[in-house]
């Protein structure tokens, strides 16, 4: 029986938002100078947290929100890329810089790519006017086994894939990257080889034996007004068998950029409205009524 919990879960979550950015895992040639648009605010903290787990329609966010909770402060833009520092949950700070570089992507073919940690992606860069459409087209035009194949496993191990598709949607709000996949056989040891090491006592959740009709799919977004990494999510729904049990083996991940609650406004007690207008109209009425009955009983 296996379990996920605390720093090896931060794997699994590496692991998930691997499998769509391997695209930014190239080999470094050299960084690309030239003039680069950044829509993110240098010195301000960026707060990123895991938003949803869901096992078997549990969640399982309280027990590994905090420790996977990671905060960004951009330190300095300039023409190749940006520096940051990265703080943990435990108020370490590690600095870190990400920089642009060409990569081939077919024969004399290079399109500029971030090498290290994408936090967020430049709204022009170069001769790039719009480096997110560019970046979204370069994911539709990009055979998907070129991306994925060497990035955690052979594809072969994985199970017996029958449907795979890479792609983007580009919008005024986001850029998403996409992966949909269907495996009729997940082979287990992917997952058992995977989180090998996770500490197995804290949380208590199962990887099934048997896993057939996996279906993933997965989602990170960028804003498209700052270029900033807004999202990753990925969703699993399967079929698992466990020691003859058979279940729904569905997953839900969800981690992004912390928004905090719009600051709490009181709802105003409604004033009581006075209407003075009624006691002499009352009293006239009243009146009236008196001297019409009087007039009768004459």
């Amino acid at each position: 029986m296996e379990y996920l919990t605390g720093d090896k879960m931060k794997r699994i979550l590496i692991f998930s938002s691997g499998v769509l950015l391997l695209i930014f895992l190239m080999a470094l040639i050299s960084p690309v100078k030239a003039n680069a648009t950044w829509g993110f605010e240098t010195d301000k903290t960026y707060a990123f947290e895991l938003k949803q787990l869901n096992v078997y329609g549990a969640s399982y966010v309280l027990g590994l929100k905090q420790n996977t909770t990671m905060k960004i402060v951009f330190t300095d833009t300039n023409d190749t890329g940006y520096s940051y520092n990265k703080i943990d949950f435990e108020g370490t700070i590690t600095p870190n810089s990400t920089v642009f570089v060409p990569v081939e992507v077919a024969e004399n073919v290079t399109f500029v790519m971030p090498q290290g940690l994408p936090i967020a992606l430049p709204l022009s860069y170069g001769l790039i006017p719009d480096y997110l459409a560019a970046f979204g087209q370069f994911i539709n035009e990009t055979n998907s086994n070129m991306m994925f194949g060497d990035l955690l496993f052979n594809m072969t191990d994985f199970g017996n894939i029958t449907y795979m598709d890479v792609y983007s949607i580009y919008n005024e709000n986001y850029l998403y990257g996409k992966l949909d996949l269907f495996a009729t056989v997940l082979n287990e040891t992917t997952l058992t080889n995977l989180m090998a090491g996770f500490n197995t006592g804290e949380i208590g959740f199962f990887i099934p034996t048997i896993i057939t009709d996996f279906k993933l799919n997965a989602t990170i977004a960028y804003n498209a007004t700052s270029g900033l990494f807004d999202y990753f999510k990925i969703t699993i729904r399967s079929i698992s068998e466990y020691e003859g049990h058979v279940d729904n083996f569905d997953v839900d991940i969800k981690y992004g950029l912390y928004i905090p609650p719009p600051p709490y406004t009181p709802t105003p007690t409604p004033t009581p409205t006075n209407f003075p207008w009624l006691v002499p109209i009352a009293a006239i009425s009243l009146i009236s009524s008196g001297l019409v009955l009087r007039r009768k009983k004459k």
